[in-house]
């Protein structure tokens, strides 16, 4: 099978199976929570993986009041590393034995990393959030 072939294929693949589309308000519900398990550890700022992570890390800016790292920024205090899914865990291993706690919106019992929090299961669904339209 061709490289251009895997690709549709796995497109197809995704095309056919159940999606869970996420809501605003379950998003704004996760980051309330996120925020209040958060402020119990006096984070100094917050780092939000691209892509998926960087709409919920704004939202924890905001709310924490604390600077959103951005692009290489070299993380120099207490980090908040965010992400959307921990699904595979691949992202999120290179923060593990760093000064930081990782939290998600969805956590996947599979995933090699494990998140410090997480609000949601992830089940068999492919997950849809509102910023990826």
């Amino acid at each position: 099978m061709s490289g251009k072939q895997a690709i549709l294929t796995q497109k197809l693949k995704c095309d056919l199976m159940k999606k869970q589309r996420v809501s605003w308000k379950r998003v704004q519900k996760a980051i309330g929570k996120i925020a209040r398990w958060a402020k119990k550890h006096s984070f100094t700022e917050v780092y939000g993986l691209p892509r998926g992570g960087l709409v919920p890390a704004v939202m924890l800016s905001h709310a924490l009041k604390i600077p959103l790292l951005g692009g290489n920024a070299t993380m120099r205090g207490t980090t908040l590393v965010v992400d959307d899914i921990a699904d595979t865990g691949k992202t999120l291993l290179k923060f593990t034995n760093k000064e930081c706690k990782i939290a998600t919106l969805f956590y996947k019992k599979h995933s090699i990393t494990k998140p410090d929090f997480w609000v949601y299961e992830k089940k068999k669904a492919w997950i849809v959030f509102p910023w990826e339209v």
